[in-house]
């Protein structure tokens, strides 16, 4: 048996129905075992790097059979694509090495890291890679090294003694020119500035006079031309032998261009992902007709679902669930809980899990299916120009890529004739609480621009993971001040950007704890200064922040049976009338 197929005891509980649905789920138990068991092992391990990690429970799986001697199409389907994965990465048991030592009854479990663990794949606890580009005699691994080559030379020609000793003797020469060419125009501009020496009727009064003049400014003009002809000849090899070595760090250049470019497409095709119907698909196939078909993400297929999900198909078992978690330390701008479970990420895992997960029975997006339970958008007060509505928690703000319940069709539904963009600010949908929709564009702009200009005061409640004990008193109410900007490893997230992200103000306070199914948790008062995405959620949950997620923010947190997040009150003044104008509807919580 491999060593990264581990037996996992379970009490013969009631397994999944369906498969995990990696984008939004709540980890099952025996993933949260196996989980463990992981945990135990990166500490055996002495592992200090911090990063995603992942565990599948699958179990043994027959292969299709007709009871013929002749293998069916699906047999036949199952053999040649794990041949041809094989083929990619010899380090892969195949099907056959498992068969027998897997028992039918039992339970086991893959784990898997994302991109490299300490900089290496040599983790024989864990499933290899899809494509071990890092072995020393891979065709990447040479390559790379030719590459390297011509970067080495490309170096050499720049930082030569012959080339340094050109430049600067071109430099030298080229100032020298410049100096003598702004002294013969000085002298010529001087002469021309002196009163001419003509006699009233425009002749000179002395001819030979006149012709020494003329003799002088013509050789002064010479001068000019003679300053500008100075160390012509050396000037001129010297720019010819730059000229060649610049042509011969061009070819390099275009050389190194060509062959990186080539070396990723061939990348992208070693890249092949199996799915639960035996096709097969690289990573070019896949992103083709995805918005990132021109530029697939660094690391696609790196990350632990791919390689699990291979590891389980090549070896013919059977995937029953899965889940991912953070494990060790992280950055204070990036900050994750360890132990946390994560959904798999959207940038470079959504299209590859698109094509993997075809043929497994799998979960339906809750997200998707939010539709069947969802409450119904109340309209808390309207006039002709606008409302305000209270949306319940699994709206969407907008229109989005499914066909998910969102409030601008649902405006449409209850006031048929409105125009314009309708929605004025949003929410998250795991968000509940008041919202603004203008019935009209010119309404939409009004109360827009009072967003911009900061005019429109929100104020939020949610309930925080942990007891209030665990924040001093000064620190219980105050100001957060922590710039945003996306999470480009783990979109949608976002993260605390000092440098590059956008300012995110919240005032805060805390007012009390509570017990929440079996949990401590506290209670918080928000008052976003900005309308930054997920700031509530990120000031809360970041360790420069009040570090504890909201309780049942699945993205920075721990799932719950809802995000305990709701806008509560809302204030502005009436696009129309100016009138000020304040609305509160307490928590569902």
């Amino acid at each position: 048996m491999p060593p990264f197929l581990h037996l996992l005891e379970h009490n013969n509980g009631p397994l999944p129905c369906a498969f995990t649905f990696p984008f939004r789920y709540t980890p099952h138990p025996l993933c949260v075992k196996a989980a463990a068991v992981v945990q135990q092992q990166l500490e055996q391990m002495g592992v200090t790097e911090g990063k995603m990690y992942g565990v599948m429970v699958v179990k043994g799986k027959r292969r299709p059979n007709n009871g013929s001697p002749t293998p069916s199409r699906e047999e036949r389907e199952w053999a040649d694509a794990n041949e041809r994965a094989s083929s990619t990465n010899g380090n892969i048991p195949s099907q056959e090495d498992v068969e027998g030592s897997v028992e039918g009854d039992a339970l086991y479990f893959l784990a898997a890291y994302s991109g490299q663990l300490n900089g290496s794949y040599a983790h024989p606890w864990f499933v290899p890679p899809v494509v071990d580009y890092l072995a020393p005699d891979s065709h990447f691994q040479l390559e790379q090294q030719e590459i390297s080559e011509i970067s080495r030379r490309m170096e050499a020609l720049r930082t030569s003694e012959e080339r340094t000793a050109w430049v600067q003797r071109l430099t030298a020469l080229k100032e020298e020119r410049e100096v003598a060419v702004t002294a013969a125009k000085r002298v010529y501009e001087e002469h021309k500035s002196r009163p001419n020496p003509s006699s009233e009727g425009g002749e000179w009064a002395d001819a030979n006079e006149g012709a020494a003049y003329i003799r002088m400014r013509q050789f002064q003009k010479a001068n000019i031309h003679r300053a500008k002809q100075l160390h012509k000849e050396e000037i001129a090899t010297l720019e010819a032998r730059l000229a060649e070595h610049n042509a011969t760090m061009h070819q390099l250049l275009e050389e190194r261009k060509l062959r990186s470019e080539a070396l990723q497409q061939w990348l992208f095709e070693q890249f092949n992902f199996m799915n639960g119907n035996g096709e097969r698909k690289n990573l070019i196939e896949i992103f083709h007709g995805t918005e990132q078909r021109r530029l697939i993400p660094s690391g696609a297929g790196e990350c632990c679902a791919p390689k699990l999900l291979q590891t389980a198909y090549r070896l013919g078992l059977e995937p029953v669930a899965m889940a991912e978690f953070w494990w060790g330390p992280s950055s204070p701008s990036h900050y994750r809980q360890p132990g946390a479970f994560f959904p798999a990420c959207h940038s470079k895992c959504r299209p590859i899990l698109g094509h993997m997960l075809q043929g497994l029975n799998v979960e339906p997006d809750p997200a998707a299916h939010y539709n069947s339970a969802l409450a119904p958008v109340r309209v808390v007060w309207e006039d002709a120009t606008m409302a305000v509505i209270m949306k319940p928690e699994g709206w969407c703000s907008i229109p989005g890529r499914s066909d998910q319940a969102n409030l601008f069709d649902e405006a449409h539904r209850i006031w048929p004739g409105i125009t314009g963009s309708v929605v004025v600010h949003r929410l998250d949908q795991d968000t509940s609480g008041l919202m603004l929709i203008a019935k009209n564009a010119a309404t939409h702009h009004a109360l827009s621009q009072q967003f911009e200009r900061r005019e429109v005061h929100k104020r939020y409640v949610a309930l925080l993971e942990g007891s209030l004990q665990q924040w001093a008193p000064d620190r219980r109410s105050g100001l957060l001040s922590l710039p945003l900007g996306p999470d480009l490893e783990a979109m949608p997230r976002r993260k605390v950007d000092v440098e590059d992200g956008k300012e995110a103000i919240t005032r805060y306070e805390m007012v009390g704890e509570e017990l929440r199914n079996g949990q401590t948790v506290t209670r918080v008062v928000f008052y976003p200064l900005t309308g930054r995405t997920h700031q509530l959620r990120v000031h809360a949950s970041a360790a420069e922040g009040l570090n504890a997620p909201i309780l049942g923010d699945r993205l920075y947190g721990h799932m719950a049976d809802r995000l305990y997040l709701h806008a509560e009150a809302i204030s502005f003044k009436h696009p129309l009338t100016h009138e000020p104008m304040r609305f509160e509807l307490p928590a569902p919580f």
